[in-house]
């Protein structure tokens, strides 16, 4: 098996040059991997920054899930008796570091690097090089349980997408900090995209007194060299433009693609560091985490959210034991079509399965559905009507009957089915259990109820929206399908045409 590429260096490497670049963490990197890595200045200072506790506010897709095990290997490397815990709001996202630490270590050369004693996906582990293992360093990966550090010399813990830990993030910051006063050196950084005005992140971000002890940095989209195409311009003009002009002005071709598949108010708060208040959210998000599956669990043991979804169709047929409804939202122009499932048992309904069919054909589509009809045999499976989802919908009602209901997205079907989502969010635990799912807990939070002109409730992801909150909307039908007073409420049927929809301009102003 290859242990990666030969290096070649660009540069002559002379006794002076080499210590100097060995004495930091982006040198040492920079000097040694191939091809040669080149780290933006905000990553650079990521890897360099020695500040006790330090927490970063960032966008999405710059690049700190990459900086973070590169700064872990760096020491590992240079440093005797040190460990970096990177802890992940989902366990995955933590053995990724792990990955890209392996990554950068097979492209090092033998002769600057120590010699593996354990390689794992949760753990890698590397020999002094004095060959004592007392003093040997380690990078280990976890979920977001409490962080068992131990003392020694030079300790760092990384709490990764920090705002995402939902109800954890409290125990899991009280059993962080008193690790910094058993070591000599180390430190605590906290890194996220921000998540509504609410949680540890949020108030330790927010309370520059009370967390004095902290180093604040913020990045953006328009600090990474991929993203802007004048870096050192916009830093100096961005923040005084609103994101359209500077989305315009300074974004490369794929952060165009990145807008264009957001709502405004999403992207402001995933690439431009915004912190939306969700006290205007009707599902406000203390109220969704209640109602989080535990993802986390014991070495050997399954999670509860891995005992209770299920991979596929038959899985799901195995793990249902109440009545199973589905919902289907067919996602326009370049959004997902949402699968969503939900178990009605004695104790909560319980959603199995979710499943995402992006920039899927119509008729791959359908015959996905017809799988998911005949294997899992849900009692009722509704399907949004309105618009592209008319045809699929009219298909499934023929071959099914009663079992499949259309269902036209106006909005007094919008407020009967969010309303009735909103009471089983509101029973916690024993209403719903949802898996910890990054974007189906924000498209449930971004959902607002705004009051129209006519004094009529309007439910939406955003007022300029480009999606519609799929994932949102397909667990509204699903947890609809599972109703069964329905008499005070008519769900109406589309009045439009088949043809209707395929003009270029149907869905202006729609919803």
């Amino acid at each position: 098996m290859s242990r990666g590429p030969t290096i070649i260096t660009q540069k002559p490497i002379t006794p002076e040059v080499l210590t100097e670049a060995l004495a930091t963490e982006a040198g040492y990197l920079e000097l040694l991997t191939n091809p040669a890595i080149e780290f933006d200045d905000y990553q650079r200072d990521f890897l360099e920054s020695n500040d006790r506790f330090q927490i970063w506010l960032k966008g999405r897709q710059l690049g700190f899930s990459f900086v973070s095990a590169a700064r872990a290997l760096a020491r590992s490397q240079n440093l005797d008796d040190y460990t970096c815990i990177i802890a992940s709001y989902k366990l995955d996202d933590s053995k990724e570091k792990i990955r890209y630490a392996k990554q950068l270590y097979d492209s090092l050369p033998d002769n600057y690097k120590k010699r593996k004693l354990v390689d794992n996906t949760t753990s890698l582990e590397f020999i002094s090089r004095s060959g004592r293992e007392s003093t040997g360093t380690r990078i280990i990966a976890q979920g977001k349980g409490p962080i068992r550090g131990k003392g020694g010399k030079f300790v760092d813990v990384i709490l990764d997408e920090f705002a995402f830990f939902g109800i954890w993030d409290g125990p899991v910051y009280t059993s962080t900090v008193p690790i910094f006063t058993r070591v000599q050196h180390g430190s605590l950084t906290i890194i996220s995209t921000p998540l509504g005005k609410a949680g540890k992140f949020y108030e330790i971000w927010d309370g520059v007194r009370k967390y004095k002890s902290y180093k604040r940095r913020t990045i953006y989209w328009w600090d990474f060299s991929l993203l802007c195409k004048d870096v050192p311009r916009a830093r100096r003009e961005a923040l005084s433009m609103h994101t359209l002009q500077r989305v315009e002005e300074f974004g490369t071709e794929q952060l165009h693609e990145l807008f264009n598949a957001l709502d405004l108010e999403s992207f402001q708060q995933e690439f431009e560091c915004a912190f939306i208040d969700d006290s205007t959210s009707y599902f406000p998000l203390q109220m969704v985490y209640e109602c989080v599956m535990n993802d986390e669990a014991p070495e050997g043991e399954q999670s509860e959210q891995d005992r209770l979804m299920a991979s596929g169709f038959q899985e799901l047929r195995n793990k249902t034991i109440g009545r199973l409804g589905g919902g289907y939202d067919v996602g326009r122009r370049k959004d997902a079509s949402e699968l969503m499932t939900l178990d009605e048992t004695e104790t909560a309904k319980i959603m199995r399965l979710m499943a995402s069919y992006k920039q899927s054909d119509f008729d791959l589509q359908e015959r996905e559905l017809n799988r998911f009809m005949e294997i899992s045999k849900p009692v009722r499976f509704c399907i949004d009507e309105t618009g592209l989802g008319m045809n699929m919908a009219e298909n499934l009602r023929k071959k099914y009957g009663g079992q499949v209901e259309p269902i036209s997205f106006t909005n007094a079907n919008k407020e009967s089915m969010a309303i009735a989502l909103h009471k089983d969010f509101e029973k916690g635990r024993g209403g719903i259990l949802i898996p910890n799912d990054r974007d189906l807990i924000s498209q449930i939070v971004a959902i607002k109820r705004d009051v129209t002109a006519t004094g009529a409730f309007r439910y939406s992801v955003e007022r300029n929206e480009k999606h519609h909150g799929d994932k949102f909307w397909g667990l509204a039908l699903a947890d609809w399908a599972l109703e069964v007073k329905r008499s005070s409420v008519i769900m109406e049927s589309a009045k439009t045409s088949y043809e209707d929809i395929l003009q270029e301009d149907y869905y202006d102003g729609f919803f």
